[in-house]
């Protein structure tokens, strides 16, 4: 169950086809195939085991970030904070467009229970 995506990933690259799109559909059929066949016990070591992966992946990527940052000389040295301000505000608008939008289509298929202003 573990090595099964890393097989699939591998498979693709050799390929040259896509290897997340490899991960997907390998994830759908092991969801079909292999978990009706794994025992109560085990699956709450998979899980375990997946949790850990993701967390320790997660981890290292905010690490390698984080070091990426002020381990390599940029080009936008000399921009200074203005850049950084800029960047976070047109973060923030696009996320509240995208908050705006996304909940608008919610609640034009939605009956009852609509997002609210306050949610």
């Amino acid at each position: 169950m573990l090595l099964c995506p890393w097989v699939s990933y591998l498979i693709a690259e050799g390929l040259k086809l896509s290897g997340i799109v490899s991960i997907l559909t390998n994830g759908i059929f092991l969801s079909y195939y292999a978990t009706p066949n794994v025992s109560p016990a085990a699956k709450k070591v998979l899980k375990m085991g997946y949790e850990t992966i993701a967390v320790s992946a997660e981890t290292l990527v905010f690490i390698f970030l984080g070091i990426g940052l002020f381990a390599f000389n940029h080009p936008y040295e000399q921009m200074g904070i203005g850049l950084v301000l800029a960047t976070v505000v047109n973060l923030n608008i696009a996320r509240a467009l995208n908050i705006l939008i996304v909940t608008a289509v919610v609640n034009t298929t939605r009956t009852e229970n609509k997002l609210g202003p306050k949610m």
